[in-house]
């Protein structure tokens, strides 16, 4: 089980990198539904919104690590 901690800890690393892509995505996607008032939220605050989502991961990923730590030595 402590493998797939380590596992997940490094997915969200890596995603912290490719988060501007992903919030890109998510903006597509909303304007792809109709939802432009949401669109509009995410590309007004869109520096703000990548850095809440790249503090949110790296804290996931901390998480998980710890857990994984934990586990391993526990």
């Amino acid at each position: 089980m402590n493998v797939t901690f380590f596992a997940l800890s490094a997915l969200a690393l890596i995603l912290v990198r490719f988060m501007p892509h992903l919030l890109r995505l998510r903006i597509r996607i909303l304007r792809w539904i109709r939802w432009n008032w949401a669109a509009n939220l995410l590309e007004n605050h869109f520096a703000g919104w990548v850095l809440l989502f790249r503090v949110l991961l790296s804290v996931v990923a901390v998480v998980l690590f710890g857990a994984g730590w934990r586990e391993l030595h526990g």
